[in-house]
């Protein structure tokens, strides 16, 4: 499956939302707290990679083309 930022980025911010509720069990918020991190990494290395790119582009000049 190919990784999607926008949808992991919302299902982020419910995952969140439900957390703060408090109330869901504990073993449930710890699913929800790794699915979460999970989800958290996966968005901070895609950040991460746009902005190689981007400054890569920038470096090369191809940014104006």
């Amino acid at each position: 499956m190919e990784f999607n930022y926008e949808k992991s980025l919302k299902r982020l911010e419910e995952i969140v939302a439900i957390i703060e509720e408090g109330d869901q069990s504990l073993e449930k918020t710890l699913e929800l707290f790794s699915e979460g991190t999970a989800l958290l990494n996966s968005c901070s290395k895609y950040l991460d990679s746009a902005e190689q790119k981007i400054t890569k582009l920038l470096a090369n000049g191809d940014a104006n083309e």
